[in-house]
């Protein structure tokens, strides 16, 4: 399950979704969503 928020409205959701979704879900507006990431990927990052 992937966690998406909205840059628009700040609206955080989870889904079950390989891709981007393009609309929110929450304020309908498109190409403002973008892929949170997880504690181990944030983790990751500070490790290089």
């Amino acid at each position: 399950m992937a966690k998406f928020r909205c840059k628009r409205c700040n609206y955080s959701f989870s889904m079950e979704s390989r891709t981007t979704p393009k609309v929110c879900p929450n304020c309908g507006n498109t190409n403002c969503i973008g892929r949170e990431k997880s504690a181990s990927e944030l983790l990751d990052e500070t490790e290089e």
